[in-house]
């Protein structure tokens, strides 16, 4: 004979939250400070898990826009005594047995919830937390402390920590309940019993005296939520509402420019140690460049929610300029059925070193650089189109640039296989596309030599010979014409050493904006980035110590020598400048302020290479000591007359390279155009190179 189980009369216990010490600050406080939609993320899964066919979030905001409330109500199955005491009060008490990890709620639904600590997310963001849960038209109104919680828990010895929260009322009829009770100071309780009716069930969930101070809108969280669950958008029993208004796609998502697919998912089987499990999937990529990086991505969901959040592109790197823009949802329910929780607790990440995600996870990989190679071939199908728009622009708004319609579409048609890797950086089109034009110089020979290079490529033995020669002699006009572009560096370079050198330049920022050559030939492909110093400003501006306030230039006139940003096209290298005048010694501050801008920039493009450059006449001693390998120290003297020599050996490569005919027109420009100090040298290296000395003797070089 068995005895038969006791019925629990929970109205003779008390009614009060179990809990080990500090579980409540490290799971509670710490897990989600300041974190408004993990918070709301959390309540939301729990009224999924209740099986709501509603949620209603209201946030209640100051006159000045700062949230001083957040409700969030839904119709679920509400808690009686005996789910309050058994469950609910009991922190950390999981809500599924390890050897059924594939739970599901009384209507069915698949558990979003697993570690039994959700309850705790709203003392993320608030002090005081109202629990108003209604079950079989029974009301229990519950107040919660987080202060007097943290100081009960201090008292207390022992495994279990007990606090008893405040019972406004205890298993009361719905229709007796004062929505406003004296000392209860809890908005929207009418509207709450109003949106469940009279007969229905449901929780409301009061996060009040809340801790943060930025300003959240309706809008943002929208879009949040709706990136956090696959199942707000989804299902048609589960209806999500902040301040009335339900979440909709167009909320979430920006414009699509492609998707794959065009509607709906796609369906694939991945392999596990235990067979074969499905995914769903689909992937934006979106049409505007104002989308933050930290949105870009794949999130992979179980069970509707968020397991492993963006940015993460399943170890894919070097496709930045292209993934930035991608948007993608994975939805793998059995990432969440596994016996292991392969899941965070703030539900962020995911454990890929478990075998059970091996499948995943290359698929992952492979797909990811499917989506990418998608993408750029659908950016460079437009690419002639919107090169053709830059190049009509660019030739307008400069007189001095004339094209032939032929010579636009040769342009056109080499920018295309360029641009494209630009992706939506129109700042970065617009210059790569007026320096070509301005570059554009001798133009019948280049549509050759691009021909002629397409020949030598196939190489074809009995016309190689041919091709080669040809090449060669087309590649000569190119060269020298190249060479009177480096024999008037080699002139200006002299100038500009004459005019810094007295202390005449005063517009050196905007010098090396346009020449970032002058610092070294390696930078010859760098542009301005003008961003970077807004970006730094502004992070400034918001509190960030960025040591500004300590730097020594004078901001009152822009003619004072300041700070240059300069990278290259796709920006995976950026250069900080910092300049003292040509009469300056560099200290503490100056190496201190291009340190912490450096800092900052990298910790912002993490996947870029950030280099600092401090120009001077000299520099501290003490400073010397602190050089890092990404941080250089040039006195002003050496960078011109180093790269004046640069550009000298090249110019004389160039003309001992190309069996250049001393009747050449540009022969003899370079020695005009570079004056004495290119006349000079070449004088110098024809004592070392026959061919050198043949053209300076036809020329009668004498200086």
């Amino acid at each position: 004979m068995t005895n038969a189980a006791v019925p629990v009369d929970y109205s003779k216990l008390e009614l009060e939250l179990k809990f080990s010490h500090n579980i409540i600050e490290h799971l509670g406080l710490k897990l989600y400070q300041n974190k408004p939609t993990n918070v709301l993320a959390e309540l939301v899964s729990n009224s999924w898990d209740a099986d709501s066919k509603a949620v209603w979030i209201d946030l209640l905001t100051t006159d000045h826009g700062t949230p001083r409330a957040i409700m969030v109500a839904d119709n679920g199955s509400g808690m009686g005594e005996g789910d309050l005491i058994s469950r609910y009060l009991v922190v950390g008490l999981a809500k599924r047995r390890s050897d059924q990890p594939a739970e599901r709620s009384a209507g069915g639904r698949a558990l979003m919830g697993r570690k039994g600590i959700g309850k705790l997310a709203p003392f993320g963001v608030a002090k005081e937390i109202d629990l108003i849960t209604v079950k079989n038209r029974l009301v229990t109104w519950l107040r919660f402390d987080y202060d007097d919680m943290l100081a009960s828990s201090s008292r207390q010895s022992g495994d279990l920590t007990h606090y008893k929260p405040t019972v406004i009322y205890r298993t009361a009829k719905l229709d007796g309940i004062d929505a406003s009770p004296a000392g209860a100071e809890t908005p929207d309780v009418e509207k709450f019993f109003s949106r469940i009716g009279q007969d229905g069930n449901g929780t409301l969930v009061a996060a009040k005296r809340l801790t943060l101070k930025r300003v959240i809108t309706p809008e943002k969280l929208k879009e949040s939520l709706g990136r956090r669950f696959t199942v707000t958008l989804a299902r048609p029993d589960f209806r999500v509402e902040v301040n009335g208004a339900a979440l909709s796609e167009s909320d979430v998502f920006p414009p699509w420019e492609i998707r794959i697919p065009a509607t709906g998912v796609e369906t694939i089987d991945v392999d596990t140690p235990t067979g074969k499990r499905s995914i769903n999937y689909w992937v934006g990529f979106v049409g505007t460049a104002a989308w933050s990086s930290e949105e870009a991505g794949v999130g992979i969901y179980a069970h509707g929610k968020i397991g492993q959040d963006r940015p993460f592109f399943f170890g894919n790197k070097g496709g930045e300029i292209f993934s930035r823009y991608m948007y993608a949802v994975v939805e793998a329910d059995w990432v969440d059925e596994l016996a292991r929780d392969t899941i965070s607790t703030d539900r962020t990440s995911m454990d890929w070193e478990d075998e059970n995600l091996d499948g995943l996870y290359k698929w992952g990989q492979a797909s990811v650089k499917s989506w990418i190679g998608a993408y750029e071939k659908h950016r460079r199908s437009l690419a002639a189109k919107d090169n053709t728009d830059l190049v009509e622009a660019a030739v307008k708004q400069n007189s001095d640039l004339v094209l032939r319609s032929s010579e636009k579409e040769h342009l056109v048609s080499l920018l295309t296989e360029v641009t494209p890797k630009l992706a939506k950086d129109d700042e970065s089109k617009q210059r790569l596309v007026e320096a070509t034009i301005k570059a554009w110089v001798h133009e019948p020979a280049r549509r050759l030599i691009k021909q002629l290079w397409e020949k030598a490529s196939k190489f074809e033995p009995d016309s190689f010979s041919d091709v080669v020669v040809n090449l060669v002699d087309q590649l000569v006009p190119e060269s020298l014409s190249l060479g009177v572009v480096f024999a008037q560096r080699v002139y200006a370079l002299t100038q500009l050493e004459n005019h810094i050198m007295k202390g005449k330049e005063t517009q050196l920022q905007e010098l090396l904006e346009q020449f970032p050559w002058i610092l070294d030939n390696s930078y010859e492909q760098y542009i301005p980035r003008r961003a970077l110093k807004t970006i730094c400003d502004e992070a400034m501006k918001e509190g960030h110590d960025l040591v500004r306030n300590v730097h020594l230039v004078d901001n009152s006139s822009n003619t004072k020598p300041d700070f240059v940003f300069l990278g290259n096209v796709d920006q995976t290298k950026i250069l900080i400048v910092e300049l003292k005048g040509p009469n300056d010694t560099a200290a503490w501050p100056e190496f201190q302020q291009l340190f912490s801008y450096m800092s900052y920039l990298q910790s912002r493009f993490t996947e870029s290479t950030i280099e600092g450059m401090l120009i001077a006449r000299s520099f501290d001693a003490g400073i010397q000591k602190l050089k890092t390998p990404t941080m250089t120290f040039k006195p002003w003297p050496d960078i011109l007359l180093q790269s004046r020599k640069d550009h000298m050996d090249l110019l004389a490569a160039i003309l001992a390279g190309t069996s250049a005919d001393a009747s050449d027109a540009r022969v003899q420009q370079i020695c005009d155009l570079g004056g004495t100090p290119v006349t000079g040298f070449l004088k110098r290296m024809g004592e070392q190179n026959e061919e050198i000395k043949y053209l300076v003797d036809k020329l009668k070089v004498t200086k």
